[in-house]
């Protein structure tokens, strides 16, 4: 079943396509993730269930 769904890929172009897309998207992801400035926004969301509110 797999070797007759990949034969129906004959076009090399879209596989290059479809996989610098995707890693482009990765790439961006784990920038954004790392940015500068990125920790103490993360660190706040750690906290955040931990925090306590008055409730009354």
């Amino acid at each position: 079943m797999k070797q007759l769904a990949l034969s129906q890929f004959n076009d090399i172009y879209l596989i290059i396509i479809g996989f610098f897309l995707f890693f482009s998207v990765f790439i961006g992801a784990v920038f954004w993730a790392y940015r500068k400035g990125s920790k103490k926004h993360y660190d706040y969301l750690s906290k955040l269930p931990l925090r306590e509110e008055n409730l009354t």
